[in-house]
Parts: structure tokens; sequence; C-alpha cells
């Protein structure tokens, strides 16, 4: 065979190579730009939105204060119930507001970066590896896996079959072809609409999830507030700075339909006692609450009257909605104390500010 046609039908093979490894760098380079943003994003957001930038009471604080400005009593029952449900979908949600309204442009230019970043890596490894064939009088195998190889940490990219490709011998040719493919996959992946981004593996908001709620969530049996430890499996007692009125978890006085509004703070340091179950005459007087059960006897619930005036307001703005929702009464023993009915909804996040010295 001549030179000639040697040269042809390398050249040939070159350029199929070449629109082989674009077909695959172009599923590549948009699942890495689209993981990498999700991971930036979640970084940025634990950086910057107040929410999400401290520790766990710093987001049960945030989470009140959006119930709170909200004033929808379902979603208060929601996260009184159902608290990391609750708490994962106002994750979900103000993630949301950030990429797609409040910080738009933002996240557009941390998309672009990252499509910019995966551009000079794949034009690096596409010199090095060409560099590198002619230095040691290589063949297609050794460039195909050099270029694998210096793209592995950022982005996926699969190892092409060097067999029928064996008698290309310009490199650089091959080089070119790449990166002539290498400038349409840019320009299509830089736009992409940020909707694309849900597509992927990774999510910024389940990232977020993933590092903000795996934590204790277990309940206080007298007032449902979440034990704040941040280990999901700790070692040692539940306990929470602030419990609440017990009306809030339905608690009333057995044979009556009257609610129950002290904080169980108040009422473990009291003479009273309590049924830990509907279903049993056993009673327990609520200084030896631990006695009752795994559910309380792992709860340290210290009596020293700390009354969060949050859970004052909530009672009282949603007294009504309490009322039909448990089908109790706040009456006779349950009267609401003339004191709680001052606070007002600014008085009640002020106090989360407060009261958590955040």
């Amino acid at each position: 065979m001549s030179k000639i046609k040697s040269f042809c039908r390398g050249s040939s093979s070159a350029v199929v190579l070449g629109e082989l490894i674009c077909e695959k760098l172009k599923v590549s380079t948009v699942e890495a730009v689209y993981n990498k943003t999700a991971i930036d994003l979640a970084g940025e957001m634990r950086c910057s939105f107040p929410a999400f930038s401290g520790n766990r009471l710093n987001l049960e604080k945030h989470v009140l204060k959006s119930l709170a400005e909200k004033e929808n009593f379902s979603g208060f029952m929601n996260y009184i119930q159902h608290p990391r449900k609750h708490v994962e979908s106002f994750i979900k949600e103000e993630v949301k507001k950030y990429i797609f309204t409040e910080h738009k442009d933002k996240t557009l230019n941390i998309q672009k970066k990252n499509v910019e970043d995966i551009k000079e890596l794949v034009i690096r490894a596409l010199f090095t590896a060409t560099e590198k064939v002619k230095v040691q009088r290589g063949d297609t195998d050794m460039w195909l896996k050099e270029f694998s190889s210096l793209l592995k940490d950022k982005m996926a990219f699969d190892t092409i079959c060097s067999q029928n490709f064996s008698d290309i011998n310009d490199f650089e040719f091959l080089k070119k072809e790449v990166e002539k493919g290498l400038v349409s996959i840019v320009t299509e992946t830089s736009s992409f609409s940020l909707e694309k981004m849900k597509e992927f593996r990774l999510q910024p908001d389940q990232i977020l999830i993933d590092q903000l709620c795996t934590c204790c969530w277990v309940q206080c049996p007298f007032c449902g507030a979440v034990c704040t430890n941040t280990l999901e499996n700790h070692d040692g007692d539940h306990s929470v700075p602030f419990h609440r009125s017990t009306a809030v978890n339905g608690w009333h006085y057995i044979g009556t339909v009257d609610f129950v509004v002290e904080f169980c703070t108040t009422q473990v340091a009291s003479s009273k006692s309590f049924h830990p179950r509907h279903d049993s005459d056993e009673v327990i007087p609520h200084k030896q609450y631990r006695t009752a059960g795994s559910d309380y006897a792992n709860w340290r619930i210290t009596p020293d009257g700390s009354n969060l005036s949050y859970w004052k307001w909530f009672v009282c703005q949603f007294q009504k909605q309490l009322e039909d929702y448990y089908d109790l009464k706040f009456q006779g023993r349950g009267e609401i104390p003339s004191e709680w009915k001052t606070y007002s909804k600014e008085d009640a996040i002020k106090s989360l500010d407060e009261m958590y010295n955040l």
C-alpha cells in the first residue's frame, strides 16, 4: 500500500473515531456539567442561604419562621405530625425558589463556568494524550487509554475499543477532529435550560436533604418537639431546647374534652399525673415520666419553665382549627391563659431569634 493510501485510510479512521468520541463526550459532558452544578449550588446555599448555613437549630428556626409568615394551619400540622417530611418539603421549596427565581442569574453563571471547566479538561486531555503518543511512538490504544484516564475523575467516559482504528497514525489530526466536535458540544450544552438538571442523578435539593436531614427525628411524647441531636442513632437521651404546649400534640384531660395547655417542661415539675397510653388505666406521676416506657424513658425534659412565646401565639392564632382538628376544647382546665393572647405574629417570630440565639 502506498504512503498516500495509508494516510488517507488513517485519516478516514481518525474522522470516524473522532465522531465516536464526540458522541460519547456529548452525553458525558451534559451529565458532568449538571451534576457539578448541583453540587456547586448545594455548596453555595450551605454557605450563603440563611436557613441552610447553620446548625440543626438554625434550620428549625427558619422552618418555624416560614410557617408563621404563611399562617397556614395545615402546614403547621404537617410539621407537627410529620416533621421530617415537612422539613424536606421546605428544603425543596427554598432550593426551587433560589435556583429558578431569586438567584437564576447566579445559577446560570455556575452552569456556564462548569461547561467551560469541562471544555478545558477535555482540551488538556486531548493535548496530553497526543503528546504522550508522539514522544513514546505509541498507537491508538495508548492514545485512547491516556485520554480516558485523564477524564475519569471529572466525568464518565467509557473506553472505546481501539481494534478497528489501529491504522491511525496522525494523532494531531485526531485531536483536531475531536476539538471541532467539542465546539458544538459546548455550544449546545451552554444553551440547555436549568430544567434539564432534573433529569440527572444529583439534585441540589436532595444533596441538602442528605446533609441536613440525616439526624435524629424522634419526637417528644408529650408535645411533639423533635430531638435536635445531629446523629440519627445517637447515644444518650433525646432532648430539645424548647418544648411546646402539649395541646399542640392533642393532649387532653382524661374523661373530658378539655385540652392540656401547659408546656411539658412545666408539667414534669408538677404534682400531676398522666396516662402514658390511651388503652391503659396506668397512671404515672409527671415527675416520674421516665418510668412510663421506652417512648418516655429516653427523653430528658428539663423542668425549667422555658415556654417559647411562639407556641403560645400559635395556640391562640389557631384555637378554632386546633379544636376542630382534635375534636377538643380550650375550656375548663384547658382554658388558654389571657397572657398568651397578647402575643402578635411579630412577637412570635422575634421570640425565635431571641430564644434560639441565632
